[in-house]
């Protein structure tokens, strides 16, 4: 997820949209090898997830519990997805596209990888595959409003501030409680701004404003749960002082 200025700088905040539930399995030697091999790699997958902000927050342990997992099942659903996560939030692209690609390969119908890929491409200025990803993404999950937001960030890098309004617009018909969320009015304000729409970019702005006014670290958390949690209040400050720069801004223009 990230965060657009009306200066077209860019203040970067990252998104994980699945997290696997934890648990535990206890194992029998009544089981055929075949099935505990399975449970072990699912209980290896849980262990990562846990370590992943579903109870801890510890990334390297997270990484070594999803190798585990598919170094026992090479095709388990979601292992190369959350190491890319993993990769992504510690800013090494390349190993990241690479995951994502994996699982892309081993588990084609998780197309949830595609809004991964599309935050890797965008941090890679590869702006043309980050957009087409958004795309797909969007028209397979047209319900989730971080899609189209992330499809505006990509859309605004490139200039193409109309298309980054007319998506914004179409997240709040499609996306349930859209129309109450900062993060797509802060967007919107931004396409509006760089369109001199300076009036109604200000007030985009202040409604992104007025709607953080009852943001909390829960909540925040729960749009960041790939992120360190003990950064929160930090990432809830920089989020209001940024729209309230962005509304200085639409107001001196």
């Amino acid at each position: 997820m990230v965060l657009q200025l009306a200066n077209k700088k860019i203040i970067s905040f990252f998104i994980i949209f699945f997290s696997l539930g934890v648990g535990f399995y206890y194992f029998s030697v009544s089981y055929p090898v075949s099935i505990l091999w399975a449970r072990d790699a699912d209980f290896a997958m849980q262990t990562g997830n846990y370590y992943f902000n579903n109870g801890a927050y510890d990334l390297k342990k997270a990484e070594i519990s999803y190798k585990r997992a598919l170094k026992i099942n090479p095709g388990i659903l979601w292992g190369h997805y959350q190491l890319a996560r993993i990769y992504f939030v510690r800013a090494e692209l390349g190993q990241a596209l690479k995951e994502i690609n994996l699982e892309l390969e081993v588990n084609p119908e998780n197309l949830r990888s595609l809004y991964v890929r599309g935050l890797i491409y965008g941090y890679s200025d590869n702006l043309k595959e980050a957009e087409l990803d958004f795309y797909r993404f969007i028209e397979w999950a047209p319900g989730e409003w971080a899609g189209y937001n992330d499809l505006a960030w990509v859309l605004s890098k490139q200039g193409k501030y109309k298309e980054t309004e007319t998506i914004i617009l179409k997240a709040f018909q499609k996306a349930p409680d859209a129309k109450k969320n900062p993060w797509l009015w802060n967007s919107l304000g931004v396409a509006q701004l760089n369109l001199m729409k300076y009036y109604t970019a200000e007030e985009s702005f202040k409604i992104a404003l007025s709607l953080l006014a009852d943001m909390d670290t829960e909540k925040w958390i729960a749009v960041y749960p790939g992120n360190d949690p003990g950064e929160s209040e930090f990432g809830i400050k920089s989020f209001r002082e940024a729209v309230e720069k962005n509304i200085q801004r639409a107001r001196v223009l």
